[in-house]
């Protein structure tokens, strides 16, 4: 096509095209809005007279609570006089029924008197004055009642009946009370006669108070007569609720006093308002849907992305909820432990470890928060119960912890690593057996030498012979690390645990550390005094307080203090080094339990040591049922605290 043609391109057509759409779409929505509108204005009375059923009800229904709660409590009293017939075995003495009588009047505020019929004979009343002419009534006798006495007997259930025109003047209900004593044995009737014109007062009152109309009616075969007749006014929408209470049925019909209504015609403005800014805004909308629909298909496929390579990482990978249990598993992980997805799913991975630090797990999980990094070492077991050394990273999936599934967790088969590491242990520990001899025979003449015990060594010699000296004592610390190391790694260290107050413990291994930390003009203090017990080995816990307090005044600025302070933490008990130095750097975190690790290879030869004191102390704490750990900031020291549990008798006091 030429590009001089008149005629329009096909993008111009589609842009014309979309333009038409969208105006066609805007006056479309428009009518169809219109039309919407229309159909709620129509439908709007409907509606309003679906809200007055509802808060019709809910008001009735608290009219029809009122009445009941104000019969209940004190009809109540009623049965309460019941069970003290039967309890006096229907021997009535009327000098102590008398001022009974006079107590339930006082308390039931709507009862107008009390009867008592033993034998069906009305022989008690209160108060008299009034009712004399009730005094000695038979019931059989009274051809209206007596068919509903009977029926009150045979079925011996209380029995509210009424209104009833009362001789005395004035509208009364009757409540009836069969009493049998405890032989089964039937008594006579209590009689009760409710001030029917008090509580209508009352429920008037409550009616008004909530804008309402009402009507009790009896509900039953014999009747239909009117009760609280209040200007029901029967064009407006009414609702009728039945009221049940001791045999007697009612029901109650309510409707409002006062109807209200919005004006349609600004509910007309309104709707088509509405419905002109919805037009005018929908392409917008679509705009918003289409970018929605964009961003969920990217989603879409970041997620596919992701679980793929879940799937098929050559690792174990697990997600976890926020209290650790296993929401996915991926397959390397299933063949791993040897076990089918749905039997992992939904359970804590602790559940499959019998390793003693796999308790900890969970609740290491639940305080990780916000870090992005955690490594922990543990024993699984597999499906036949085959012990797995493996190592476990977590780190959150989302900032805000707030999603299920907000950690992934990576599951490494370290068990060739172990082998190795294994392997070389027994090689270094073969080797430290064999320098240790030499090594002895060159130490023992060197200190002679320059203790003068051949005589006095020319100045030319001496300081040569001390370096030689002190390297070999260096050279010696160093094998017996290895020797210790390897021992508890071949579990050739046997641990005598004893009940032992941990104060003398911790003078000693400040007594004995005090003149080492001194060589750096640092002071080693404890904060507070210690009264608790634990069971532990005295000898190794004193290697280990003698690591970390030698270490924490090697590294500490001259002057300075490092502290030594314990604190309680339920059966637990934790023991705290504290120093100012340098604190650890962040890259060196997560290595500094293991062997011959140096966070400054150079500092570390300036200051001293092995690297394997720290890995030493691990093995004692965890092997004395314990744990350890640190807390550091660069620049701001270091903490080093290990926890071990309180002697029974003390973790109970």
């Amino acid at each position: 096509m030429s590009p001089f043609s008149d005629q329009p391109t096909p993008s111009q057509n589609r842009r014309t095209l979309g333009r038409t759409l969208s105006w066609g779409l805007s006056l479309g929505l428009l009518l169809l809005l219109g039309v919407g509108v229309e159909l709620l204005l129509q439908q709007y009375h409907l509606r309003q007279h679906e809200t007055i059923q509802q808060r019709l009800t809910a008001s009735a229904g608290e009219v029809r609570a009122v009445l009941l709660s104000e019969l209940s409590s004190t009809l109540h009293l009623a049965t309460g006089l019941a069970s003290y017939i039967t309890a006096k075995q229907g021997q009535l003495d009327e000098a102590e029924l008398q001022p009974w009588l006079q107590g339930l009047l006082r308390q039931g505020r709507y009862i107008r008197n009390i009867g008592l019929a033993p034998d069906n004979r009305i022989s008690y009343i209160y108060p008299l004055a009034g009712n004399e002419a009730a005094l000695g009534l038979y019931y059989p006798d009274m051809v209206k009642q007596w068919p509903a006495v009977q029926r009150i007997i045979a079925n011996r259930t209380p029995m509210l009946d009424g209104p009833l025109r009362l001789v005395q003047g004035g509208n009364g209900l009757i409540y009836r009370v069969p009493v049998f004593l405890d032989d089964q044995r039937y008594w006579g009737m209590i009689s009760t006669v409710i001030d029917y014109d008090q509580l209508y007062a009352l429920v008037q009152q409550v009616a008004r108070q909530r804008d309402l109309s009402i009507q009790l009616n009896r509900h039953d075969d014999e009747t239909a007569a009117d009760l609280l007749t209040l200007n029901l006014d029967s064009e407006s929408p009414s609702v009728s609720l039945p009221v049940r209470f001791a045999g007697a049925r009612w029901r109650l019909e309510a409707s409002e006093r006062v109807a209200d209504e919005l004006p349609l015609g600004w509910l007309r403005l309104l709707g088509w308002s509405l419905a002109l800014a919805v037009a005018g805004l929908i392409g917008l909308t679509l705009h918003a849907q289409n970018r929605q629909a964009a961003l969920l298909l990217a989603l879409n496929r970041s997620q596919r992305q992701f679980h793929q390579a879940f799937e098929m990482a050559p690792q174990g990978l697990a997600l976890l909820d926020l209290e650790g249990r296993l929401l996915a598993v991926n397959q390397t992980l299933c063949l791993l432990l040897q076990r089918s997805p749905q039997s992992l799913l939904g359970q804590p991975l602790s559940r499959f470890s019998d390793d003693p630090l796999s308790a900890r797990l969970d609740g290491d999980l639940a305080e990780l928060g916000g870090e992005q990094g955690r490594t922990w070492q543990l024993r699984l077991l597999d499906a036949q119960g085959e012990s797995i050394d493996v190592e476990l990273s977590a780190a959150a999936l989302s900032a805000d912890q707030s999603t299920q599934g907000s950690w992934i967790m990576h599951i490494q088969d370290i068990r060739e690593s172990k082998r190795l590491q294994r392997l070389q242990s027994e090689f270094v520990s073969t080797v430290s057996h064999e320098l240790r001899t030499p090594l002895t025979a060159i130490s023992g003449p060197l200190e002679l030498i320059n203790a003068g015990a051949l005589g006095e060594v020319p100045e030319s010699l001496r300081q040569m012979l001390q370096i030689a000296q002190h390297n070999s004592q260096r050279l010696a610390m160093l094998i017996n690390d290895l020797l210790d190391i390897g021992k508890l790694e071949a579990g050739k260290i046997v641990f005598d645990l004893q009940p032992q107050a941990l104060q003398p413990l911790l003078d000693q291994a400040l007594s004995s550390n005090q003149a080492y930390a001194a060589e750096y003009a640092v002071n080693l203090r404890q904060i507070g005094v210690c009264e608790d017990w634990l069971n532990v080995d005295g000898l190794r816990l004193q290697q280990v307080l003698s690591n970390l307090l030698s270490n924490a005044a090697k590294f500490s600025p001259r002057g300075s203090d490092v502290e030594l302070y314990t604190e309680r933490l339920g059966a637990q008990l934790r023991l705290s080094v504290r120093d100012r130095g340098p604190g650890i750097p962040t890259a060196f975190q997560s290595r500094i339990f293991q062997k011959f690790a140096q966070a400054d290879a150079s500092d570390t030869r300036q200051k001293g040591g092995t690297g394997l004191g720290l890995a030493i102390s691990k093995e004692l704490i965890e092997r004395m049922h314990g744990c350890i750990g640190f807390d550091s900031q660069e620049g701001q020291g270091t903490t080093f605290w290990f926890e071990l549990p309180l002697h029974p008798t003390e973790a109970q006091a």
